[in-house]
């Protein structure tokens, strides 16, 4: 028989109304023939309510406290869809993270899915039920809930999907992804199919319909996923190993992130990881970095991290800093960018004839990303879709070295400890690039295996986890 995870989100189920069309969507399925496992949400925007909540009784909540308080609302929601489906003539019943076996391991609020046992979850869809999992929650070492983080829905679907051996639907108010964000540009068209790579990457530079660490996780297993809209019968985006051929030679993002700021610094007293570690320490991510060979230093952050920044700066000796406020970054998304030659010159010359200017720019295999002032953005939209140089220097002999992965937007400290690494080991590098999920660098081909060793056993790169 053929089986499914479906997942719906808060907006899905944020009324009674709504969470009465879920299940009448669910109960189509069914009468497809599909076997049906459901994942929920909290109800609308139930979870920043219990959070205001809790803060009123103080300002720093203990974070077991808030995983207990923060699970009640996908239970609540999947108490009353199974109730919903019940009466529609359906068997069904509701499981909590802890009840369908959920075991996870890392910080309250933050915990990572280790194993999922499918024995009861396996038999009760044997009996014809379809089962309903509440998402973003499951169960540690020490039988305590815990929660996944933000977004912790779309990594408990992926997760059931992928022990379940099957797709996963993420059913959310919106009918796929597009081309740029339709809310801001009315032309954006809806892509039909993406690579993992494109939408991880599309995730984690400003796409906010899909989480980025359950693309991650369904690209390592390689989990068929469709976004589609939660009540609009029309076929969504479909996300798989490999797109269509007519999908491969084009651009299929621009994204944007706004409140953006680049901070250049000037003269660092100490080294890279040193700086980078300090600010991991204070819970600030960093994004696009540049270096020359001297101590000047550049890299972007977003505009809610700048006091602690500020704070700590002070402990740290250099000459002198700017900051450039009113800044967004511009990204262009799509396997064209390793298939297709001449897109990064494409994307250089309208840059050239719009008379914009940009800070910085980073790429990784099927991105470019550019730091502008905001006020340019408009004049730019989506003619992303659609250079003389003084003297020339070639060095042979090098390799790119690059770590990938979610743990670059969602735990501060992976580039100071990247950047460590080549100063413990005094091995230089011409050039660092980056990525929201992506940390490049220019190496001496002679220092290769010596760091890509020193990187896989820094980063855990062969752990098993989500």
């Amino acid at each position: 028989m053929k089986r499914i995870v479906m997942k719906f989100g808060g907006s899905s189920v944020a009324d009674i109304e709504k969470i009465k069309k879920v299940a009448q969507r669910i109960y189509d399925k069914k009468q497809e023939g599909y076997e049906v496992v459901v994942v929920v949400s909290a109800m609308g925007k139930q979870t920043d309510a219990l959070i205001k909540m809790a803060q009123s009784f103080t300002a720093d909540p203990s974070d077991r406290e808030m995983d207990v308080l923060l699970s009640t609302g996908e239970q609540q929601s999947m108490a009353f869809l199974v109730l919903a489906l019940h009466d529609l003539g359906l068997g069904a019943l509701s499981l909590t993270g802890w009840q369908a076996g959920i075991k996870t391991v890392g910080n309250h609020q933050a915990n990572r899915i280790d194993t999922i046992p499918v024995e009861r979850i396996e038999r009760h869809l044997t009996y014809g039920d379809v089962v309903v999992v509440a998402g973003f929650q499951g169960i540690n070492e020490f039988n305590d809930i815990t929660t996944l983080g933000r977004g912790g829905s779309d990594t408990s679907a992926v997760a059931l999907a992928v022990v379940l051996g099957c797709g996963v639907e993420i059913n959310t108010d919106v009918k796929g992804i597009y081309s740029v964000d339709p809310r801001k540009f009315p032309n954006a068209r809806k892509l039909d199919a993406l690579t993992y790579d494109e939408t991880l990457e599309m995730a984690s530079l400003g796409t906010t319909v899909i989480e980025p660490r359950s693309v991650e996780l369904a690209s390592r297993y390689e989990v068929p996923m469709e976004i589609r809209h939660s009540f609009i019968e029309e076929k969504g985006t479909m996300i798989l190993k490999e797109a269509p051929m007519l999908e491969e030679t084009r651009l299929s993002n621009v994204s944007v992130v706004e409140d953006v700021v680049i901070i250049s610094i000037k003269n660092l007293q100490i080294n890279a990881a040193e700086l980078f570690t300090k600010l991991a320490m204070a819970g600030i991510n960093v994004d696009v970095i540049s270096q020359n060979m001297t101590h000047d230093i550049s890299f972007t952050f977003l505009k809610k991290d700048l006091e602690r920044l500020k704070l700590r700066l002070e402990s740290i000796p250099f000459e002198s800093l700017e900051l450039k406020e009113g800044v967004v970054k511009l990204s262009i998304i799509g396997n064209a960018m390793r298939t297709k030659p001449g897109v990064a010159a494409q994307a250089f010359e309208l840059f050239y004839k719009e008379g914009v200017e940009f800070y910085q720019v980073s790429t990784s295999e099927i991105s470019i990303s550019f730091t502008i002032q905001k006020k340019d953005l408009e004049r730019l939209k989506l003619r992303l879709e659609s250079i003389p140089f003084e003297n020339l220097e070639l060095k042979e002999g090098v390799v790119k070295l690059s770590i990938i992965g979610n743990a670059m937007r969602t735990k501060p400290g992976v580039a100071a400890l990247a950047f460590e690494l080549f100063y413990k080991e005094g091995v230089e590098f011409y050039q660092v690039s980056t990525t929201e999920i992506t940390i490049s660098f220019i190496l001496d081909e002679t220092h290769k295996d010596k760091m890509v060793n020193l990187m896989m056993d820094a980063f855990k790169i062969n752990e098993e986890g989500a």
